[in-house]
């Protein structure tokens, strides 16, 4: 049962938190690069290239960038939604990756940025997951390798190279 003492420092705690308001807008002209409407070409492993659709903008009082794979496709194979935000305690990059495959494999990546590189990693239990997303000043192309470790061992698991539409 809670006591008195409990109840009232849980308000005091919640009232500062409130009172402080959201952080200001995150300014990030690596992430900036991302927002717009994408046609991406996706090599799965030793198959063949798929075409889908990425759209990208900043949401949540542009705190995090979302990625939409798919909305622009008729019958979409796959579609995600994809939120990369920064930590500002951790000094990482945070990455939500929510997709058609379900809660499951849904895990929160952690990353940095590297110069022209921003690389996140997934820690699964049958395996880690790194997606590098690397950015062409000259092409003003991204592009996306992603690669899963299988039984200790890592392996190509899709290239993306993304154009403007």
């Amino acid at each position: 049962m809670f006591t008195k003492t409990t109840i009232l420092s849980l308000l005091l705690t919640t009232s500062a938190v409130f009172a402080a308001g959201p952080p200001p807008e995150l300014s990030d002209p690596f992430l900036d690069k991302f927002v717009g409407d994408w046609r991406v070409e996706r090599k799965m492993g030793k198959g063949g290239v798929k075409q889908t659709s990425v759209h990208c903008e900043w949401v949540l009082n542009h705190q995090f960038i979302e990625f939409h794979y798919g909305p622009a496709d008729a019958k979409p194979e796959y579609e995600a939604f994809v939120f990369i935000g920064f930590d500002e305690a951790a000094k990482t990059y945070v990455c939500h990756w929510v997709d058609v495959f379900g809660g499951k494999d849904s895990e929160l990546g952690r990353g940095k940025i590297d110069d022209k590189l921003l690389a996140i990693e997934f820690k699964f239990g049958n395996g880690d997951l790194t997606n590098k997303f690397t950015f062409d000043s000259k092409t003003k192309i991204w592009t996306s390798l992603i690669h899963q470790q299988e039984k200790g061992e890592w392996k190509t698991f899709a290239e993306e190279k993304w154009t403007r539409k």
